[in-house]
């Protein structure tokens, strides 16, 4: 038997190496390889607001509520990179009437499951952060791609608050007269202006609501004149499902990445002490 050969001594010695071992490699790869967005993500986030469009006719503008859902779905990996598909579509919440075919659109992400960056490959060649890194504090910033400007803008944080019994930072992203190219119909130059304000979940970097205004606009050579103003943010449903998301996120944190490597670690020096104590005994007796 292993205890007849090693004794208890090295026996205690040998389990205390590999849990100490098995609680370091936990805390440098299993776990950091766990934390990785999952290769079956699939989420529908939902929001509703107001779209103010500009009537060509009485060149003023025109306000509806609308609601938007933006659907994504992991559909593949290679080389570390998962690809999402996403789907978003637009309805005027008023009439009924689907416009996803005027302000809705699809494209497939491309996403460093590590780092929770775009990746070189993205069709679109999207960069900055899809999702906030985990992990940020008060003196974070980070850049985050926003779809309205098509290009990464910076998010600074403004300010701390609670929000159904979580602690979050608010964090703000803005950009002026971002260059949108050229109004295919007339040639005009197009502009877009936007602010995106974002509250999340430090820990976990878990964006628990979202609103943005975004503002497109048409050069008319002495003056811009707003063509879309859309002013949306998350459904009070998708809130509270992402706050949950965001404290099942802190619950596996605790566990896996405070408290099991550290217990692994702990056991294992206590065993590996328990295990050199009783070798060292054993040999004086064995001497006497």
């Amino acid at each position: 038997m292993v205890t007849q050969k090693l004794g208890w001594g090295g026996l205690l010695t040998v389990i205390g190496v590999v849990l100490v071992i098995l609680g370091l490699v936990w805390m440098a790869v299993i776990f950091p390889a766990m934390a990785q967005i999952s290769t079956g993500y699939a989420h529908t986030y939902y929001s509703d607001g107001t779209f103010s469009v500009l009537n060509a006719d009485t060149q003023s503008m025109d306000s509806f509520p609308v609601e938007l859902a933006l659907a994504q779905k992991a559909n593949g990996t290679a080389d570390g990179v998962l690809f999402i598909h996403e789907k978003s579509t637009v309805v005027n919440s008023a009439t009924g009437t689907d416009l996803s075919a005027y302000y809705g659109d699809e494209s497939t992400l491309a996403i460093e499951r590590k780092t929770l960056k775009f990746a070189s490959i993205d069709e679109r060649g999207r960069t900055g952060y899809w999702s906030p890194p985990m992990g940020i504090g008060q003196g974070t910033s980070f850049a985050m791609y926003i779809d309205s400007v098509n290009e990464p803008l910076t998010a600074t944080y403004v300010k701390s608050e609670e929000l159904q019994g979580l602690k979050v930072l608010v964090f703000q992203m803005s950009a002026s007269d971002v260059s949108l190219g050229t109004n295919p119909q007339n040639g005009l130059a197009m502009f877009a202006n936007t602010t995106v304000t974002l509250t999340i979940e430090s820990k976990t970097g878990t964006v628990v609501d979202q609103n943005a205004v975004a503002t497109t606009s048409m050069d008319m050579g002495d003056y811009k004149v707003p063509v879309l103003v859309a002013n949306v943010g998350w459904t009070d449903a998708t809130v509270a499902d992402m706050v949950k998301t965001a404290k099942d996120g802190l619950g596996m944190l605790f566990w896996f990445q405070a408290v099991l490597p550290w217990l692994l670690i702990g056991i294992g020096a206590v065993s590996l002490i328990i295990g050199v104590v009783l070798m060292v005994r054993k040999q004086r007796t064995a001497a006497w």
